[in-house]
């Protein structure tokens, strides 16, 4: 049986490209259109899709809102593919917060080549997310964060993430204290030029400090470094490295770079613990 696909945007042109686009996706199948916020709310309810991708900018009710509307009404699956993502801006991430769970700009590559990779990008996220089980998005009293502590003696955490990964990043990370005294590394394997924008995006939403890897840096305690854009992570001799490699199964940052350095880095002492997301795979592995 075929994944079932809503597309949402306002201009019926990129509507036409966008269906082309996914069209070429085996098992997917595009049932309806909806031209702004309130069409796209009515159309999930009615037609159930098991993804969607949704613009931003739109009349009436713009994206955001209707990611918020649905995420209560009917909790699917949203990869944003809009024009106001190019630059991985806030509003990107304010996207991912309210429950998408996936954030790309639409193509627009001119030689051919780029652009087909653009379009693939898109057509695996799509692939990667239909379908998951999400839950609804609920109001929440605020309430005091609990006391989240280290195993004894780690001394480096290691994170991979992909699809869907940085709104389960943002969990993670806003339950650790300021104080935490483990640093952290990253690599999340996000669209070219969002890494900048994601990192701001958590930085503000956790205790820790968040921000781009430095290389030669030394890791710190209550530190997440992100792996930047073209570059892959390493850990070596006890300091931060930035490798101009060739992609690892297209991937710049790969985080096969990262964990495969970790454990060179600790040897015997290394211990994995990883964890999947149906559809979209999240990994990560501790390294005392």
């Amino acid at each position: 049986m075929a994944l079932r696909c809503l597309i949402v945007d306002d201009s019926p042109t990129f509507r036409g490209i966008l269906r082309r686009i996914l069209g070429r996706a085996p098992g997917l199948e595009v049932v309806g259109e909806a031209a702004d916020g309130d069409e796209a709310v009515a159309q999930a309810l009615q037609l159930s899709p098991d993804v969607i991708t949704m613009d931003v900018r739109m009349p009436r009710r713009d994206g955001l809102s209707a990611i918020a509307a649905l995420m209560q009404a009917r909790p699917t699956p949203i990869v944003v593919v809009s024009a106001a993502a190019a630059d991985g801006n806030e509003v990107s991430f304010q996207a991912l917060k309210l429950g998408a769970v996936e954030v790309l700009a639409k193509p627009s590559a001119f030689d051919s080549a780029h652009f087909e990779q653009e379009c693939e990008q898109i057509r695996q996220a799509v692939l990667a997310v239909a379908g998951l089980s999400l839950k609804a998005h609920r109001q929440q009293v605020p309430r005091a964060r609990p006391r989240v502590t280290a195993p004894r003696a780690l001394a480096c955490i290691g994170i991979v993430a992909s699809t869907g990964g940085p709104p389960a990043l943002q969990k993670i990370l806003s339950a650790l204290p300021a104080d935490y005294p483990v640093p952290l590394l990253v690599v999340q394997h996000i669209a070219p030029g969002f890494a900048a924008g994601m990192v701001r995006w958590l930085a503000s939403q956790c205790s820790l400090k968040v921000r781009l890897a430095q290389a030669g840096e030394a890791l710190q305690s209550g530190t997440v470094l992100f792996a930047p854009d073209g570059a892959h992570l390493m850990m070596s001799l006890g300091r931060v490295r930035l490798d101009g490699g060739p992609p690892i199964k297209s991937l710049k940052p790969s985080g096969t770079v990262l964990l495969t350095s970790l454990a060179r880095e600790y040897g015997d002492a290394a211990q994995p613990a990883s964890v999947a997301i149906r559809r979209g795979a999240s990994r990560g592995r501790i390294m005392p």
